[in-house]
């Protein structure tokens, strides 16, 4: 079922969703094709539902004109952390550096994120960097935390 569809037969409402098909343009994931899982009235639902979706789930207004999905990858947090490390701070040592990101790999979120993209990977999706080499070397120092 195309997005047009799925509006056109719920005006004015959530619907929960599974994705069928997507393809992905920079940073941003349309999706093309979906299935209906359930019209939704009452927008707390919505949301408690959008908050419990995974694995292709989600929920969506039909006053949203298009169906897309802002890819966030861990290159952010690693790109922000460089960069606050970089702007007129002390310089870390080694050590200290190692200790940071031990903090930062014992975060559920982090770590969450990090099995998605691994998962994503082995699906043919790259969510978090164009480079293999790069996505590996991540994953080896990370160990066998994920």
């Amino acid at each position: 079922m195309q997005w047009e569809e799925v509006r056109r037969t719920y005006p004015d409402q959530y619907v929960k969703l599974q994705i069928l098909a997507a393809h992905t343009e920079g940073n941003t994931k349309f999706i093309d094709e979906v299935t209906l899982i359930r019209a939704i009235q009452d927008p707390k639902e919505a949301t408690k539902e959008l908050l419990q979706s995974k694995d292709g789930v989600i929920v969506s207004h039909t006053a949203n004109d298009e169906l897309k999905i802002e890819i966030r990858t861990l290159r952010g947090l690693r790109e922000t952390c460089n960069m606050a490390m970089s702007m007129e701070q002390p310089t870390f040592t080694d050590e200290q550096k190692k200790r940071m990101t031990s903090v930062i790999f014992k975060d559920d979120g982090v770590m969450s994120q990090l099995r998605q993209a691994q998962k994503d990977r082995k699906d043919g999706i790259s969510t978090y960097s164009d480079s293999e080499e790069e996505f590996a070397q991540l994953l080896k120092e990370v160990g066998n935390e994920i």
